[in-house]
């Protein structure tokens, strides 16, 4: 009688392990992302350093030190506006050494600074005298908030310093409940490196037993509205 083949094996399917693979076989993992490149908002902060005039400098530096002296941020409120306003007079200084940048719009995210081709810069304060703990975003809710936009610290005592997220140990940028906060050893690391340092005079904060005598945002914001649209009535009556 004539001979029968034997049945051909059946080839496994993707998700049946064969004798090479063994029988924990696990799906591929996804490659890991590859890192982010900040060459462009380095270029801009060594821009700055090697061609901003003494003139535009030292008006900065006026600038911060009567910000802080009119509206002391140890009146929370008052941390907003300052924060917000040292942004404006960070943009104006990078423009006065011709870089093309623009103010944040509505829709940004992550970025105080647009710069082109979709890259941002973060502009952080800390006015309590040389490097502390620094705020780099906020949260609301649960969740994790990762650090990665390229920023430029003002610090008081010590001047602008650069920092990115590839730069800094991961110990150094922390969770704090409430936002993601960049350490004060991990500030102290950038700000020993020369190359990320553009020295300048900014101004420390009033002490906080000079709260009394500052200015409140909200005040200076109301007064202003009520200027602009005549409101005699309610300016009369208004009593600081």
């Amino acid at each position: 009688p004539p001979r029968r083949r034997p049945p051909r094996p059946r080839c496994p399917t993707p998700l049946q392990p064969t004798p090479q693979m063994g029988k924990n076989r696990r799906p591929m993992s996804k490659q890991t992302p590859r890192r982010k490149s900040y060459a462009q908002e380095r270029r801009v902060f060594d821009r700055l350093r090697s061609d901003c005039s003494d003139e535009a400098k030292n008006e900065y530096e006026k600038a911060i030190a009567m910000l802080l002296d009119t509206y002391n941020t140890t009146i929370h409120e008052n941390r907003f506006i300052a924060g917000g306003a040292v942004e404006v007079f960070t943009y104006a200084l990078l423009r006065s050494v011709g870089i093309d940048c623009h103010l944040y719009r509505a829709q940004a995210r992550l970025g105080d600074i647009l710069l082109p081709n979709d890259r941002k810069l973060s502009i952080k304060g800390t006015f309590t005298g040389g490097p502390s703990n620094v705020k780099l975003m906020n949260k609301l809710g649960g969740g994790h908030r990762e650090w990665v936009t390229a920023t430029l610290f003002v610090v008081s005592g010590v001047g602008l310093v650069y920092g990115s997220p590839d730069m800094v140990a991961r110990e150094y940028v922390k969770d704090v409940g409430d936002g993601t906060q960049l350490r004060k050893a991990g500030l102290q690391e950038l700000i020993d490196n020369p190359d990320n340092l553009f020295e300048a005079e900014i101004a420390q904060k009033p002490p906080t037993e000079m709260a009394d005598f500052s200015k409140k945002a909200s005040t200076t914001v109301a007064l202003q509205i009520l200027s602009d649209i005549s409101a005699e009535h309610l300016t009369n009556n208004f009593r600081l």
